[in-house]
């Protein structure tokens, strides 16, 4: 098993060594890539490790020990599975629980027999949205006319108010200001617990700025910070992942602008824009469904028997 008991945390310094992994196979699941990983670090208590294959996630939500799909190459990914389980038997005693595969993943170690005394079950509440983004910039077509009449009202309303700006480091007492607004006026029902968890990782980003690589947009509105996103870019797969993003309900077509604006501003070269999961708030599903996705990113979770 090598360095695979040598678990770490994902702290602010290891995104280059992530990276590295990242790229071995394609992978459009948000949790594929360090920035998602880093903002969810304390709510999965998670921990990673390397060896000559891999890098492993391992996590324990609940009590519970289970893993997140290894980053490795494709041909490498039964060998790499195989390590995981006998790492739990061996190590763990006890079964393998992983969570959040990918089709590919799944499709590869079915082929292979390695999921013949698994049960595999979609997690419909975790399936990533994924969207052309040249769509999302440009709001084209009959499908997404309402998106852009919202937008147009937006921009016929707040004229010569509102600006688009890519922010940084210097920003962020602003946008935590900003955030603190937003938790006390957004607060709602949290399925899965993990609002709180995501403040913390949010202002763990904040804290670690300089560190991580990542981009920032906001929107003004008569010069005071109403809107803004963190996202980042995977340019082997041409997807930017759009992580974080809060606005001003009370501005009507706010968050139609960001969204449009930081792909336009920030992502030029993306062709796919991933805008993660809906945690299974119907509000939020019917929200990502309505700006009509190439497709849903599937994910499931493997249960040894």
């Amino acid at each position: 098993m090598g360095n695979i008991m040598n678990l770490k945390p994902i702290s602010p310094f290891v995104q280059e060594e992530f990276s590295k992994y990242e790229k071995l196979r394609p992978i459009f699941t948000s949790e594929g890539h360090f920035l998602n990983q880093f903002l969810w670090e304390h709510y999965y208590t998670t921990k990673y490790a390397v060896d000559d294959l891999a890098l492993y996630l391992f996590i324990n939500k609940n009590n519970r020990a289970a893993a997140f799909p290894p980053l490795c190459k494709e041909e490498d990914l039964p060998e790499v599975f195989h390590r995981i389980e006998t790492y739990f038997h061996e190590k763990k005693e006890k079964k393998l629980t992983l969570y959040l595969a990918d089709t590919r993943l799944v499709d590869v170690l079915k082929e292979k027999g390695c999921l013949d005394n698994y049960e595999i079950e979609p997690d419909r509440d975790s399936f990533d949205y994924i969207y052309d983004a040249e769509k999302l910039r440009t709001l084209s077509g009959r499908a997404l006319h309402k998106k852009k009449n919202l937008l147009n009202g937006f921009l016929r309303e707040y004229e010569g108010h509102f600006e688009y700006e890519t922010l940084g480091c210097a920003n962020i007492k602003e946008i935590e200001e900003f955030h603190e607004k937003w938790l006390d006026e957004r607060r709602i029902y949290d399925k899965y617990n993990c609002i709180d968890d995501e403040e913390e990782g949010i202002y763990r980003l904040f804290g670690n700025c300089h560190s991580i690589r990542c981009k920032v947009g906001g929107v003004r509105i008569d010069g005071e910070l109403k809107a803004y996103t963190i996202g980042s870019y995977a340019p082997d797969i041409q997807c930017a992942f759009i992580h974080i993003e809060k606005a001003d309900v009370n501005y009507h077509g706010l968050y139609n602008y960001i969204n449009q604006q930081f792909i336009i501003h920030e992502f030029p070269d993306a062709k796919l824009v991933n805008r993660e999961d809906d945690l299974g708030q119907e509000n939020l599903r019917q929200a990502k469904l309505s700006y009509r996705p190439l497709r849903l990113e599937e994910k499931f979770t493997l249960r040894e028997k």
